[in-house]
């Protein structure tokens, strides 16, 4: 019976010992990723050639407006806006901010904020429609090249 205890026991406290060893090296993790630098562009001989597209959804039911007609031009407008937030995306990058709490081993907050930056010129309107009854979707595209020199000549983010 001493024995089994003693076997139970070990094991429980080497579980306990290896979810304290890996919530620290989250926590060091996490912290370290919020250290790092920002990049400020993507590696922009990756955008040789070809088309670059983005693709963006918004629902109808939840635009502001009076009556259906409004909501779906809401709907468009906030689709396109996000067809464009995509193309951001793949043109500068994203900027991830990350923010990890532990206590006692314990997780008490984790936190993950994502920004885009940035101009986007020259985008063509590939289509919009609706794609379900309560979804409009825009898809946008531009040239390679045009966003290879949109990345090379990015000024800097303001703070």
């Amino acid at each position: 019976m001493t024995t089994m205890r003693c076997v139970l026991e070990r094991a429980c406290t080497l579980k306990i010992r290896d979810f304290a060893l890996l919530a620290a090296f989250s926590l060091f993790g996490s912290l370290l990723s919020a250290c790092a630098p920002a990049m400020e562009s993507p590696n922009v001989s990756a955008m040789s050639s070809g088309a670059i597209r983005g693709v963006g959804y918004a629902a109808i039911s939840i635009q502001p407006g009076k009556t259906r007609v409004q909501k779906q031009l809401m709907a468009i407008r906030a689709s396109r806006l996000a067809a464009m937030r995509e193309l951001a995306e793949k043109i500068y990058g994203i900027d991830i901010n990350s923010y990890s709490s532990l206590s006692e081993t314990v997780m008490q907050a984790d936190t993950l904020r994502g920004t885009v930056a940035g101009l986007v010129r020259s985008a063509r309107t590939v289509s919009i429609g609706p794609i379900k009854t309560d979804i409009y979707e825009t898809i946008l595209e531009i040239d390679a090249a045009d966003a290879a020199t949109m990345a090379a000549n990015r000024a800097p983010a303001p703070k």
